[in-house]
């Protein structure tokens, strides 16, 4: 059920070899623009420069017609002096080749009125696909911003090459009561293939302006609205909107005839988090196009249908194919990263391929293999329906699974990652050369070793002798995986890797996903044995008495001592993953029982969640206690880049502002974290648990948990925003630094402020939480094959 307008995108696009077009009508921008703007200061009238001051290699001076220019080069033949980690620069570690700042002193003027920053800009740089400028500003009152962690403060805006940009920053929710600096900061990104020399930056007509401002925090959506699945809802089960209204009844409205195909009575509901209007429509299963009225108002467009999500699917495989790297990407980026080196016994591999990590253009090999999965996941899905959807998935797949092969060195080595956040030359031996770290991890192998043998069953038929490489890869990856899990255990924590924060019951998940299904496609008894042997060791775990107020969730290792849980990275699903790969290779073994009891007690875990995050149905992080914060190895883990001395007292304010279920226990709507935060990896990993369960044990109500994951993606947040820009409507820029704007993408995710637990999505592009990154997509697909598979 693809909708007409999208198909014919989806035909000028070359079915995704070129990139979606953007509907810019329907983007938050468009949207706050147009707001009434009651009180507005000017904060630089144009005439002189002397309220300006400078930072970095660069040149400003004043048009004759009023405006700053700005001008600096795309890169530099070394690494800027003032930069904090120069030390690292040349191996990567995010370094760019520096930045040019311009900061505007406002102390001198009246700003006690005023919550939306406004400014027009224009780039003019040749050969750049995405120009970007970061806008952000210095209060000095009672809350310093910057934070502590430089996350508050800042604003990454994409921009339109030689055109001037007309750009509105709304900070009401961020403290802005002694307002001293404004700043624009060009990132010195380097060049990729068609970028040249010089960036050069316009800025004119600064103000401070006050208008009624989004609703960025809490869980109560603004009034008189109510916020809903904006690209649509499944037939089946629940199909609600959450409103802030006084209205007492609403209508389901058929945008094919204007006419109500749904009348219903909004009930006030009362939660732990407020008062709340459930509309609820979940009887209308009729297939078509509607919006909702209530009282005075009503909503954007949705659709209802089994396979609308189909759309969804082409906008994030759009995404994935842009974020490819080594390949040029139409009207994104060339060939890139030819110089990201990897070395093992005196050869060098170029590390690129696969899908940039993130904004940032770093690597992860596992990342990419995860996506793999999803994507051969969803096209077994769509198969026999949509062939041509079917196709293009295992197309893209190929192209992750090609770079997951040819990272391999040998003897469990692989080219493993590189913290990268830059275009390189593609000249080796020069100063911009990056390396990539090389690894023997049983972890990562464990993984590669599951998505190998995934591989092989699904290129059976298509391409028998990559099938056939996939499998000889998957048996030598398990067996160097498990050699070293026998001699070291768990690993010392390499920096940057996305699997540092894993314990040894996810290694044990990990094991036992493997071998069920490399024995699978091989049959071969040592493989059933090592499955079997690993599920026990998952199933030891596990929390099935009453020591804790709830049961069925994991602790790190079988002492029980520390519970799992992740802040950043993501992987609550692999303990069911593994046992239901387990189930599947093994049926008729003496322990399958066990297995499913096991995967039976985690989906009541979830379905006990659900009720903390009420009415909305975004998964809890779960649940925490406060001994907790006594494991410092784990918090190390878990909490990359913080001092764990100096963030004991705030670990634990952020327990106890989570609901109390009494004896130091709590459950959090959001997790513990601090400098990463963005929760979208988290509860979508919590969700592909509840579809993978919803669809081996046929409960709707663990399918239902699976569905609502992906509705808080699509709008039905406090917020009303889509997380997915390019998918239903009012979604809004993103952190995307070196890519741009694209269709598709999606952010780490909403996160909290401070020590609160309470959802907050400010306005502001930014790392962690609103950076875009190709986890939460590949996360999102490996829910949506659950849910389209059934």
């Amino acid at each position: 059920m693809t909708d007409n307008g999208f198909e014919k995108k989806l035909r000028d696009s070359v079915y995704v070899h070129v990139p979606l077009e953007i509907d810019e009508g329907s983007t938050l921008e468009a949207r706050l623009i147009k707001k009434p703007v009651p009180h507005s200061v000017q904060l630089w009238d144009g005439k002189k420069i002397d309220p300006w001051t400078f930072e970095g290699e660069g040149e400003a001076a004043l048009s004759p017609g009023g405006s700053l220019v700005l001008k600096t080069g795309a890169r530099a033949d070394h690494w800027p002096e003032t930069e904090a980690r120069a030390a690292d620069a040349a191996a990567g570690a995010y370094a760019t080749f520096g930045s040019y700042i311009a900061r505007l002193d406002v102390r001198a003027l009246d700003m006690s009125r005023g919550n939306r920053i406004w400014f027009q800009i224009r780039p003019t740089c040749p050969g750049l696909h995405s120009p970007i400028i970061r806008a952000a500003f210095v209060n000095n009152g009672k809350t310093k911003i910057p934070d502590i962690y430089s996350r508050e403060g800042f604003n990454a805006i994409n921009l339109k090459n030689f055109v001037w940009n007309t750009c509105v920053w709304e900070i009401d929710a961020m403290a802005h009561d002694r307002v001293e600096e404004i700043s624009f900061q060009i990132h010195r990104y380097g060049k990729e293939v068609s970028t040249g020399e010089a960036l050069l930056f316009e800025l004119r007509d600064i103000r401070f302006q006050q208008v009624e401002t989004d609703v960025v925090h809490g869980w109560q959506c603004a009034a008189e609205t109510a916020v809903f699945s904006t690209a649509g809802y499944f037939e089946r089960g629940s199909k609600t909107a959450i409103a802030n209204t006084s209205a007492k009844n609403f209508e389901i409205i058929d945008e094919s005839n204007g006419r109500a195909a749904f009348s219903g009575t909004v009930e006030h509901r009362e939660t732990r988090h407020g008062s709340f209007g459930i509309l609820d429509f979940s009887p209308l299963t009729s297939r078509g196009t509607y919006h909702i009225r209530f009282g005075e108002n009503r909503t954007a467009p949705f659709r209802i249908g089994d396979h609308i999500f189909e759309d969804t699917i082409w906008k994030l495989l759009n995404f994935l194919y842009c974020e490819r790297c080594g390949y040029p990407v139409p009207g994104k980026h060339g060939s890139c990263h030819a110089d990201v080196i990897a070395e093992y016994k005196g050869l060098t591999l170029p590390f690129q391929g696969g899908w940039h990590d993130a904004a940032d253009v770093s690597q992860q090999t596992v990342q990419s293999a995860e996506i793999v999965h999803a994507l051969l996941e969803v096209a077994a899905a769509v198969k026999g329906r949509n062939a041509l959807l079917c196709d293009r998935l295992l197309e893209e797949a190929n192209w992750g699974l090609d770079f997951v092969i040819r990272m391999r060195l040998g003897n469990g080595y692989r080219a493993s990652n590189a913290s990268i956040r830059r275009w390189t030359d593609g000249l080796v031996g020069n100063m911009d050369d990056c390396k990539a770290n090389v690894h023997n991890h049983s972890f990562e192998n464990f993984i590669m070793a599951a998505v190998e043998a995934a591989a092989a069953h699904a290129f059976a038929e298509r391409d028998a002798p990559l099938s056939w490489k996939c499998a000889d890869a998957a048996v030598e990856d398990f067996g160097f995986a498990l050699e070293r899990f026998k001699q070291i255990g768990v690993e010392e924590m390499v920096e940057g890797e996305h699997t540092a924060s894993a314990s040894l019951s996810q290694y044990y998940a990990a094991a036992c996903w493997a071998a069920a299904g490399i024995y699978r496609i091989n049959a071969e008894g040592e493989f059933a044995e090592q499955a079997a042997f690993f599920a026990a060791k998952i199933l030891a775990c596990q929390e099935t008495g009453t020591a804790a107020p709830m049961k069925g969730f994991f602790y790190r290792d079988e002492t029980k001592q520390t519970m799992v849980h992740f802040s950043h990275q993501a992987r609550d699903q692999i303990f069911v993953q593994a046992l239901a790969e387990a189930c599947r290779a093994l049926p008729d073994h003496r322990d399958r029982g066990q297995w499913e009891a096991g995967m039976r007690l985690f989906g009541d875990y979830l379905k006990g969640l659900r009720e903390y995050t009420a009415p909305y149905g975004m998964l809890p992080a779960g649940l925490y206690n406060t001994d907790e914060i006594d494991d410092r190895t784990a918090f190390e883990r878990i909490h990359p880049h913080v001092n764990y001395e100096k963030e004991q007292q705030n670990y634990r304010a952020q327990l106890e502002n989570g609901i109390s279920l009494g004896n130091g226990y709590y459950i959090k709507c959001f997790p513990v974290w601090f400098s990463f935060r963005g929760n979208s990896a988290i509860q979508l990993s919590m969700g592909k648990a509840a579809s993978l369960l919803g669809a081996y044990f046929k409960d709707d109500a663990l399918n239902e948990i699976g569905r609502e994951q992906l509705y808080w993606t699509l709008g039905k947040n406090p917020f009303g925003q889509s997380l997915i820009y390019g998918e239903g409507s009012n979604y809004g820029q993103q952190y995307t630094a070196l890519l741009g704007e694209t269709v598709g993408e999606m952010p780490v995710g909403v996160q909290t402020r401070g020590n609160e637990d309470d959802p907050y999505w400010p306005q502001a592009n930014i790392a962690t939480y609103r950076e875009v990154w190709t986890t939460p997509p590949g996360r999102w697909l490996w829910i949506v094959a659950d849910l389209l598979g059934r």
